[in-house]
């Protein structure tokens, strides 16, 4: 992390210059939108000290030498990311309000970087980013193998075909039912009817041997 100095401390606009032109627009103090290129831009260098911007007094004696500026020259930024969006990040404010040489203003500066100076900081600004970047990716992920789950799990799926009929297809469903089974029925008796049992169909064929042998013993009679 950059490590801000929670506390502002005196900073002095020594240099500013409004540019055009994507190529010298590679970085600005101000930027309106954080995924846009940029064609005109601010840039403002400052001076600033180690003393706390409360404990300055506008009137007070100061000489732009090394024991009282920790950093000079450094560039300015509207905040830890450089950009913003309206209404809360105005640039063309921003650069008549800081971008005049002289100006004197509260600003913050990196413990661990510092030449990175910003004007704008807020310690839950900076925190709260993080921590939904940590926590929205990993809710979601969890979110979703929980859904995953719930719908692979055989114990959570719901058995086949056990949804309910309406009460007016229940009807018409049982009504096809009823036909079907007289239809079976009415078939099985019709079958059953033309069937014939074992013993009349062998007392049948005894029968057709008894007439051929009459009728062969007629033609020897005849004969003789």
């Amino acid at each position: 992390m950059a490590d801000f100095d929670p506390d502002p401390v005196v900073c002095k606009t020594v240099f500013s210059e409004h540019i055009f032109g994507m190529k010298n627009c590679s970085w600005s103090s101000c930027k309106i939108g954080c995924t846009v290129d940029q064609y005109e831009c601010d840039r403002i260098f400052v001076n600033y000290m180690a003393k706390k911007y409360d404990d300055f007094e506008g009137t007070e004696y100061y000489e732009d030498d090394d024991d009282i500026w920790v950093a000079k020259g450094v560039p300015i930024f509207v905040n830890i990311k450089g950009c913003g969006y309206p209404p809360a990040t105005n640039c063309t404010i921003y650069a008549d309000e800081y971008g005049p040489v002289g100006s004197i203003f509260p600003c913050y500066y990196s413990r661990a970087k510092p030449n990175l100076v910003i004007t704008e900081y807020s310690w839950e600004g900076a925190v709260h980013p993080m921590i939904m970047a940590l926590i929205l990716p990993n809710l979601i992920t969890g979110v979703s193998l929980g859904v995953l789950s719930y719908w692979w799990y055989p114990g959570c799926q719901k058995k086949e075909n056990s949804y309910e009929i309406p009460p007016d297809q229940q009807s018409q469903q049982d009504g096809d039912d009823e036909e079907k089974e007289g239809d079976e029925k009415s078939d099985d008796g019709s079958h059953g009817s033309e069937k014939k049992r074992p013993s009349e169909t062998k007392i049948d064929i005894m029968a057709e041997e008894e007439k051929k042998i009459n009728s062969l013993a007629a033609v020897e009679e005849k004969k003789v």
